[in-house]
């Protein structure tokens, strides 16, 4: 009969389990620092996003504060408009008057001062926009690293596990050809 050299049977099977044992713990740390590194991406951007939400909050603010002082405005052009039309009517009824001068100056002042106020609400609203659009994207380009490093994380661990298989299945073979060897 042949003689089986155990040992060497038993140190391939070792060495392909200290393989197996060392892919493992590879792969983890390499899950756990890319998962890591995603969720402190993650977290930097919802505080970015946090923040964005905190400035469009005045923002609104800002815009009903503005919102209220146009319909101050036009409450007291409504009142100017009234004025000047009863005295235009009562008066003079289709004759200019110097007696008009400062009605007319104080509803121009007024559409001034409204034309100003919504330029600022547009300006305000075309604002909010970009950073909506901003803030969409970047949790889209966080989704998409996140899922890339899981995908190569996945990817990694198969092809080194696969590699592991083989060297297992190959010692395997080694010692299953050792024991059935003829004896010389």
């Amino acid at each position: 009969m042949a003689s089986i050299d155990f040992e060497n049977i038993l140190q391939k099977v070792k060495d392909a389990a200290g393989t197996v044992a060392d892919f493992t713990t590879k792969a983890a740390k390499t899950v756990v620092e890319k998962t890591g590194d995603a969720a402190k991406s993650v977290a930097g951007k919802a505080s970015d996003a946090a923040k964005n939400v905190a400035g469009k909050a005045q923002d609104t603010a800002k815009k009903t504060k503005l919102s209220a002082q146009i319909a101050a405005e036009r409450e007291g052009l409504k009142k100017k408009y009234m004025e000047l039309g009863k005295l235009y009517y009562e008066k003079y009824a289709g004759n200019t008057d110097p007696d008009f001068a400062q009605p007319v100056a104080d509803i121009e002042a007024a559409l001034e001062r409204v034309a100003a106020k919504q330029a600022e609400i547009d300006a305000l609203s075309a604002a909010e926009a970009d950073i909506e659009i901003e803030v969409t994207e970047e949790a889209d380009h966080v989704v998409d690293e996140v899922e890339d490093t899981v995908e190569s994380a996945v990817e990694t661990a198969v092809n080194e596990a696969e590699e592991i298989a083989d060297e297992a299945a190959k010692a395997f073979d080694d010692a299953a050809s050792t024991v059935n060897k003829p004896q010389e």
